[in-house]
């Protein structure tokens, strides 16, 4: 029996990306496929785009909504869609032709209520695959697994793209009206949650379009925090229903904060009045952080900045290394 996927895109000023995703979308091996495009106010011709591929394929539907966030594009592309199974792309992004194929059997041959799979990073035409643990692809059964899988592995993400949802775990999630930042990490905890069971597979499947005005480029500011915000909330959450999960997601919180503070060190905000905020940070999650899954460096970068944050980024734009080191 045939079952309707619905693939969810929500869409702003992409029109440049917008073509090449929507020839993966389109040629896809799974035919029955629903395609919801939401155009959130798209002052580009991104909307037009849209309306031309709809057009042509019945397959094919366009949401024009005023602009937003992303969090609503989304939530409206949800409240439209029709399908068993729900799965999300970017439009800046693209997909492998059996994207959706793949996710589908890993649900299906495992009986799992949501699939995810490898992505590669693509940077002006350069491919970088993901990294991960060779441990990492498998199913994970019951809901504390489920969750102990999105806290330990790399490949279970806190990005919708690249997974695969039955359409009962958006049953009382959806993501966090009038949000750009973060609302994927606010997001898939909840849905973990309602899931008895994730498939992880380790095949690259997922394109994402690293650009040089994605929000990993942008100037640092307040929105940065927002990050840290999110995950404080997410490790309430874990406290409370998962007290042995905890650990990870305090680290989590340490990652992010980390996150912030290399994000100053590419700026040399050396003197920046957030490092004060910051500091306490690191006195109370050092040890989680060290226990947790991040990997030498980042672990190294969190002891120096326990001991001075402003040492920690002198020594960290010493080395020479990028952005994230989580």
């Amino acid at each position: 029996m045939k079952m309707r996927i619905s693939l969810i895109i929500p869409v702003y000023n992409v029109s440049n990306y917008l073509p090449r995703l929507m020839e993966t979308v389109l040629s896809q091996t799974l035919k029955d496929l629903e395609v919801i495009l939401v155009d959130d106010g798209s002052s580009d011709d991104s909307g037009r785009i849209c309306d031309g591929y709809a057009a042509n394929d019945p397959r094919v539907k366009v949401i024009h909504k005023s602009n937003s966030s992303v969090s609503d594009a989304r939530n409206a592309g949800i409240e439209s869609s029709s399908g068993e199974y729900l799965v999300f792309a970017d439009g800046d992004d693209y997909l492998a032709e059996d994207y959706v194929e793949y996710l589908l059997s890993l649900c299906i041959s495992n009986d799992a209520d949501m699939s995810c799979c490898a992505w590669n990073t693509d940077q002006n035409g350069r491919l970088n695959a993901c990294s991960y643990r060779k441990n990492e692809p498998g199913v994970y059964r019951g809901n504390n697994e489920a969750m102990r899988a999105m806290l330990t592995t790399r490949l279970l993400s806190s990005s919708v793209w690249g997974k695969m949802f039955k359409r009962k775990l958006f049953d009382s999630v959806r993501f966090p009206e009038g949000c750009n930042y973060y609302e994927d990490d606010a997001t898939m905890y909840r849905l973990v949650a309602n899931a008895d069971s994730v498939a992880i597979g380790g095949d690259p499947k997922y394109f994402y379009t690293l650009r040089d005005d994605s929000m990993i480029h942008r100037s640092f500011n307040d929105n940065n925090f927002k990050m840290i915000e999110v995950f404080e909330k997410r490790c309430t959450f874990i406290e409370n229903n998962y007290p042995e999960l905890s650990v990870y997601a305090r680290s989590d919180i340490l990652m992010a904060v980390n996150h912030c503070v290399i994000k100053m060190c590419d700026e040399k905000l050396f003197d920046h009045p957030a490092i004060k905020i910051l500091k306490p940070y690191y006195k109370r999650y050092e040890k989680d952080f060290l226990k947790g899954i991040s990997y030498f460096p980042a672990k190294l970068f969190s002891v120096a900045a326990f001991i001075s944050i402003r040492l920690a980024m002198r020594l960290y734009c010493l080395s020479g290394k990028h952005t994230r080191i989580n």
